[in-house]
């Protein structure tokens, strides 16, 4: 067996793996929405059944070589069940995977020591990465002075999902003296590092998105890095993770639903003598079925069209393609995590069952940017050829 029939065979185990978490994940992802509190027990079962290790560099036991143009369409599989079983597990899965592509990207200047200690950590204890970069409302940029040794770093984090299980942060900051964007990698419960736990929204509780105040946080060279830049295919790779993380709470809304529809057996009217009999209930389904299946469809045809970008040809298209396929998938996930309750009725909305929590899911996130403005740029892309503004693709 060659080197890539065994990768093949690995993809093809952990998508397995994540298949069977789709069923598994709901029951805690019900008591994680309740209780407002971190996945733990969804992020240590995704460690465990081994997909943290699916963009490790290829010497660390990883698939993708953390390179987003690598084995794309199947990451996004993987993922796509993950956020039907839990989209707050899912959307931290995602926040992982990019942390690591940041990590280990090649060229940036970690040295290998520390990319060794972190494949270790990852692989073996299954420790969190989170991304902390957001300003959003916070009293101003986070800093870093240089001191003997390494870096001082203040400042405070707006939202930093997947923050919830502890594990290390890779904090975006500005170096004293330096341009540009520059990072420190930290574990969370060092000194100084202050988690707020104020995360209290009504949807994608999960994700444990708090607040983290830096004070005065000792960072020691080596753990310090500047990137090199992203590859013209990850920004459209970044927002098919947004658009995953928006279908799959329309993904668990289906799965739950179906379940829910084929024990009760209850028509909606009395003429028809089951619910499967039902034309109104079939009709409702189907539609469901169809609104999901194509945004699924068009965001892995594009996971394809990232596997195979060239380098050298203008990476605009893409970027529209992707931002397409977001507004698709708002648009299946909100439609079907209403639909739902005209499937399941009106016991359905007992809060044991905790359905109501796939539209808050998908109505919450699918405000971290507007979709309005997403549609406005992809007309005039096709309209006039106008390439969207920079602000577009960099939202944080």
């Amino acid at each position: 067996m060659n080197g890539e029939d065994t990768v093949r065979q690995r993809i093809t185990d952990l998508t397995r793996r994540a298949a069977l978490l789709r069923k598994e994940l709901p029951e805690s992802a019900a008591e994680v929405d309740a209780a407002n509190v971190d996945t733990t027990f969804a992020m240590r079962r995704i460690w465990e059944e081994g997909l943290f290790a699916f963009c490790l560099p290829h010497r660390f036991g990883g698939i993708n070589d953390a390179r987003p143009e690598l084995y794309t369409e199947d990451f996004f599989r993987i993922a796509l069940d993950i956020m039907a079983g839990d989209s707050s597990a899912g959307m931290n899965f995602v926040v992982q995977a990019l942390v690591t592509f940041e990590i280990f990207r090649e060229g940036n200047t970690l040295p290998e020591s520390t990319k060794v200690e972190m494949a270790r950590l990852i692989r073996d204890e299954g420790v969190r990465l989170c991304a902390s970069n957001s300003e959003a409302g916070a009293p101003g940029p986070v800093t870093a002075r240089r001191v003997e040794g390494g870096l001082v770093v203040n400042g405070t984090k707006a939202f930093n999902t997947n923050s919830g299980g502890g594990g290390w942060a890779s904090v975006g900051l500005t170096l004293e003296g330096r341009r540009g964007r520059y990072n420190a990698l930290l574990p969370l419960d060092q000194p100084g590092v202050t988690m707020k736990h104020d995360w209290d929204t009504m949807g994608q509780r999960g994700t444990h998105s708090q607040t983290i105040v830096y004070d005065e946080v000792f960072v020691p060279d080596g753990y310090h890095f500047n990137g090199n830049g992203a590859s013209p295919s990850f920004l459209s790779y970044v927002f098919l993770m947004h658009a995953a993380i928006m279908l799959g709470p329309g993904l668990g809304a289906f799965d739950a639903a179906l379940d829910y529809v084929r024990k009760l057996d209850r028509p909606s009217f009395p003429e028809f003598e089951s619910a499967t009999e039902d034309v109104l209930v079939r009709r409702r389904i189907g539609g469901c079925a169809v609104d999901l299946r194509a945004a699924r469809a068009f965001l892995l045809d594009t996971a394809r069209r990232i596997e195979r970008c060239d380098l050298d040809e203008d990476p605009t298209e893409l970027f529209v393609e992707a931002f397409g396929v977001k507004v698709a998938c708002i648009r299946a996930a909100l439609s079907v995590t209403q639909e739902i309750f005209d499937l399941t009725g009106a016991r359905s909305t007992a809060n044991k069952y905790r359905f109501d929590r796939f539209w808050r899911n998908a109505r919450t996130f699918a405000t971290h940017d507007p979709t309005d403005a997403k549609e406005v740029w992809i007309g005039d892309w096709y309209l006039t050829g106008k390439e969207p503004p920079m602000a577009a693709m960099l939202r944080v």
